[in-house]
């Protein structure tokens, strides 16, 4: 059995190849930004590297989100097609749960691992996690939050451990709010990787299956910049409209 996964969530689009034992390939991207670009010869290398062909893929696992709205667009279509083209099941990955996978090694026991990703101004997606059994449960819901706020969530904890974009866009805050009993993971481990989506994808389908690929579907968490000032710019027509009526 192998699955192909994607990870494009984050600055640097990457793919891994796993099997029933664990990751066999991974590659990511050097270029921020560039998934477009970089995804599809990022398949081909770690399908390459593997000694297999697209043929015998089991299923597609991508990083559904949350994370950059691009990405994810990115990420979630090309597993699509590639699922449909192969008629293969996918497997859609939380980021946050995967970002946490990365540290599981390197968290002292009993830290409560928190990936934070950033959201902008001063706010982030995060999760609070716990290892058992080599994998992440979630213990503080993974939602969007002020860096305040979250911060909050994770106050009773003696020991965490931050990892993310959220950490670079918001240190000053978490610094001046958690001076002490707080670790930042090292920058090998601290933001979204492939290889990370592919053993929690080989969890997920083992317990659960896939879905089809009309069913997999992105969690942006919130509503797109773009489409929050629309929504308000019609908001604000809708009122001077109903204002005209009343006079």
């Amino acid at each position: 059995m192998y699955i192909l996964a994607f990870e494009t969530t984050g600055a640097f689009a990457s793919a891994a190849l796993a099997d029933e034992k664990g990751v066999i390939s991974y590659v990511q991207g050097k270029d921020r930004f560039s998934h477009l670009q970089n995804l599809m010869p990022q398949t081909e290398q770690v399908i390459h590297e593997g000694g297999i062909t697209l043929k015998e893929l089991a299923a597609i696992a991508v990083s559904k989100g949350p994370g950059s709205f691009t990405g994810i667009r990115i990420g979630v279509s090309s597993a699509r097609a590639l699922s449909q083209a192969l008629d293969i099941p996918c497997v859609g990955v939380s980021s946050l749960e995967a970002l946490a996978l990365n540290a599981a090694a390197a968290a002292e026991e009993g830290a409560l691992i928190c990936p934070v990703l950033d959201a902008r101004r001063s706010q982030v997606y995060g999760g609070g996690y716990l290892i058992k059994d080599g994998f992440p449960e979630e213990i503080i819901k993974a939602a969007p939050y002020t860096i305040e706020e979250f911060m909050g969530k994770v106050a009773e904890y003696d020991r965490i451990l931050m990892l993310g974009d959220g950490t670079d866009a918001c240190g000053e805050i978490i610094e001046k709010l958690r001076p002490a009993g707080r670790e930042t993971a090292k920058e090998a481990v601290r933001y979204q990787k492939a290889d990370s989506v592919a053993r929690l994808a080989l969890k997920i389908f083992r317990e659960e299956g896939g879905v089809p690929y009309g069913r997999l579907q992105p969690e942006y968490m919130r509503v797109a910049e773009a489409e929050r000032r629309l929504a308000e710019k019609r908001k604000a027509q809708g009122k001077g409209a109903l204002q005209k009526e009343e006079k």
